[in-house]
């Protein structure tokens, strides 16, 4: 048994009192507790996060790859972060960036906003410790997303043909039935109608490109479908339960082919890191084409949150848009106007 337990020292005290002095092991938390006694050795050991993946774990980041051994035993890593992260990164006064640091004992190093680079540097003494600092960047930049507003979508655009045409129709009829607390703000452009497959935070064009290789890996899930998908819009319905407080009215989409599509790419975006918040938490995309939206007026918020779409579904509840062919899948920009009054369409996925 050591003789620290069996003699321990003792520290004395005024009026001829003795105290025994308790020793805490390094096997119980010495570094921790014994903080004053390691620094007044030189010795200021920092708390090391510890590594709950194996390294089989790290392969599944396709960064590992990238990480570079030095010539004098060091390890070093570049990973793209685009420039909107750094904030979040770096943390008050530098707060986030050193925790990072000291839990992983490495070394980072965040460009300035006006430098060229979007590479955030990772050095290390081992690999093990570089993996890990690249697996606390990957779910602080995961979180920061959640909190950002989306900036590109997936559609399929429905602007053209008997849909379109149908749609004008169905505009003018409702305008000419006069209905209270409904005008021309509310209904979407017939140049831009769509269908939304999907909703991203695309936040420079190194992942925007990202995103449209990932919209091309998900070629190999059309296989087993009939392409192009065939689409019969039929129906009106509204997304609350209320349809005298209405904020969105749309058309009913049915494709089977599609809907499986638009699932699957659903999840292998969800894969990706790449989705809005909205898109983390489902497990189906719902397909419709919105018609009437009131946060498309300008004076929203003087006309109120909604409107009464009661009148509307009970004259044309069943109004048949017709049928439509889906030959493409467009990245597209929100809130944008491309040259022909549709979105401006980053890239595509034909078929």
């Amino acid at each position: 048994m050591s003789r620290e337990v069996l003699s321990p020292p003792v520290q004395a005290m005024s009026q001829n009192r003795r105290y025994r002095v308790n020793i805490v092991h390094e096997d119980f938390g010495g570094d921790k507790w014994n903080g004053q006694n390691k620094r007044s050795k030189g010795v200021n050991k920092t708390y090391e996060e510890p590594d709950l993946y194996g390294e089989d774990d790290d392969e599944e980041d396709p960064a590992v790859n990238n990480i570079e051994e030095s010539p004098n035993g060091d390890f070093k890593l570049a990973l793209h972060v685009p420039k909107s992260f750094y904030g979040g990164l770096i943390g008050l006064k530098g707060s986030t960036k050193r925790r990072i640091e000291e839990e992983t004992r490495t070394d980072l190093y965040v460009p300035r906003q006006n430098e060229r680079s979007n590479d955030v540097i990772i050095r290390a003494k081992q690999r093990s410790q570089v993996c890990a600092a690249l697996r606390q960047i990957r779910h602080l930049i995961t979180s920061l997303r959640k909190k950002m507003k989306p900036t590109h979508f997936l559609a399929v655009a429905l602007n053209s043909g008997e849909v379109q045409a149908r749609y004008v129709e169905l505009k003018k009829s409702i305008l000419e039935a006069q209905l209270p607390g409904i005008d021309e703000e509310l209904f979407m452009p017939e140049g831009s109608i769509h269908l939304t497959l999907g909703v991203y935070v695309l936040l420079d064009d190194d992942e925007r490109q990202r995103a449209l290789k990932e919209l091309e890996d998900c070629r190999p899930l059309l296989a087993d479908l009939k392409t192009p998908f065939e689409m019969k819009v039929k129906g009106l319905e509204i997304m609350n339960d209320d349809p005298s407080s209405t904020r969105i009215l749309y058309g009913c989409i049915e494709s089977p082919d599609l809907q499986k599509f638009a699932d699957q790419c659903l999840a292998h975006f969800q894969s990706t890191g790449l989705c809005a918040t909205d898109n983390n938490e489902r497990e189906s995309i719902k397909l419709h084409m919105t018609l009437m939206n009131n946060r498309y007026r300008k004076e929203a918020m003087k006309s109120g949150n909604s409107f009464d779409a009661r009148e509307i579904l009970k004259r044309f509840g069943d109004f048949d848009f017709g049928t439509a062919q889906c030959q493409a899948v467009h990245l597209c920009v929100l809130k944008s106007r491309g040259e022909d009054e549709f979105y401006k369409i980053t890239g595509s996925l034909e078929f």
